[in-house]
């Protein structure tokens, strides 16, 4: 038996376009005749497609993670807003020059040290945050939080237990799963409550509570939405606001005497109608 290849061996297959009658070429063909049809065909190989560029680990990560390149902030001293990069670390106001920190910080163990930074607060299931005052751009609360929480974005809390901190933030949201009762008042620009919270809110805009939503207590608020699902227990006061301390204590006797509704100046001796209306509707009901 011979070392040598056989011809056979040596060939490739290849297809008339023509007809489809196959025979043996070369592999180093680059045209023939159709031995059954007769004609010419080539048999070049076509160039596979350019490769496209892959793009770079970064690229690929933001895209995974559908972060956005820019965010706005608010400057806590003069309420000033600005928009920023994601990736930046710190900025200045451009109202009043004011250094604004855009530091995150993630709370796991006890933590007492005071923030002001337009970042991201995460008080983490084990974290203990007990500062005075916290000053932050957005707000997440799973563990305890003691002292006073201003937040210019979002405050999501998933907790289950007592909040013992007050709470001054832009939009309090409550997720699912949530059991939270609130010591102290908590004031937003709106509410969305989608867990169960028992609490005394002050909202300046609506209160919604989703679909298995369950909100507990005294709102005050200018409009509530409960979906169907949802249950609110407690008292709803409507387009008016509690009455703070200044506006409890009594008249100096020497101050001249407030002008009434219709802009005449109350008599000496005239009593205040106990039944005049105060500006908006005291509700006492459960919605489920």
């Amino acid at each position: 038996m011979s070392g040598k290849a056989s011809p056979t061996a040596l060939r490739t297959t290849v297809e008339c376009p023509h007809c489809g009658f196959k025979q043996l070429e070369s592999p180093h063909a680059k045209s023939t005749f159709c031995r059954k049809c007769s004609n010419h065909y080539g048999l070049e190989k076509p160039e596979p497609p350019p490769r496209e560029a892959r793009p770079s680990f970064l690229a690929r990560l933001g895209a995974l993670l559908g972060r956005k390149k820019t965010r706005e902030i608010r400057c806590f001293h003069c309420e000033g807003r600005q928009t920023v990069s994601t990736s930046a670390t710190s900025s200045l106001c451009p109202h009043c020059s004011t250094y604004i920190d855009l530091t995150n910080f993630k709370i796991k163990t006890a933590f007492s040290r005071s923030l002001e930074t337009q970042g991201v607060v995460h008080v983490t299931a084990k974290g203990d945050l007990t500062s005075t005052r916290v000053a932050c751009g957005e707000a997440y609360i799973q563990g305890k939080m003691r002292g006073t929480l201003v937040c210019t974005g979002e405050a999501r809390i998933k907790l289950k237990g007592k909040l013992h901190g007050a709470l001054e933030v832009a939009q309090l949201i409550v997720e699912k799963r949530s059991d939270v009762e609130a010591v102290r008042p908590i004031h937003a620009e709106s509410a969305q409550i989608s867990g169960k919270i028992s609490a005394r809110l002050h909202v300046d805009g609506t209160v919604t509570i989703k679909k298995k939503g369950w909100l507990e207590g005294t709102v005050y608020a200018k409009g509530i939405v409960v979906e169907k699902g949802g249950i609110f227990l407690g008292e709803l006061v409507i387009g008016q606001r509690e009455l703070s301390q200044p506006d409890l204590l009594p008249l100096d006797p020497l101050d001249p005497p407030p002008p009434s509704k219709d802009g005449h100046e109350p008599t000496g001796g005239e009593p205040a109608d106990e039944n005049a209306d105060d500006g908006g509707p005291m509700l006492k009901f459960g919605v489920g």
